[in-house]
């Protein structure tokens, strides 16, 4: 979460919608494979694709089952800014754009 919210007051400042999809990818845990494995609830931490551990970075930034969605969020962040930048960059000035990214991961398709 500190990649997300590296200053405490940066989070009590913005008005985020908060989403179980939301919450997964700033904390980590829930749906994200590695969560469930290390309790032994799945065996494999893998993408579904095989194309590398499921982690937070896997999903924001090469997971090939999301490239649809993660173009429309580099898109708008390539408009401003460097991609793929900071996570809390993407909490602080693309907000809504990462909301939506989010909102469009299917967790248990990957």
């Amino acid at each position: 979460m500190k990649s997300f919210f590296s200053e405490r007051a940066d989070r009590l400042k913005l008005k985020i919608n908060v989403t179980p999809n939301f919450t997964t990818m700033a904390t980590g845990h829930g749906d994200i494979k590695p969560y469930p494995q290390k309790y032994k609830i799945i065996d494999s931490p893998m993408c579904s694709y095989k194309s590398g551990k499921q982690t937070v970075d896997h999903i924001l930034y090469d997971c090939k089952l999301l490239e649809q969605e993660r173009e429309s969020l580099k898109a708008a962040v390539l408009r401003t800014a460097n991609w793929p930048g900071s996570k809390n960059k993407l909490i602080n000035k693309f907000n809504r754009n990462f909301k939506k990214f989010t909102n469009n991961t299917t967790f248990d398709k990957l």
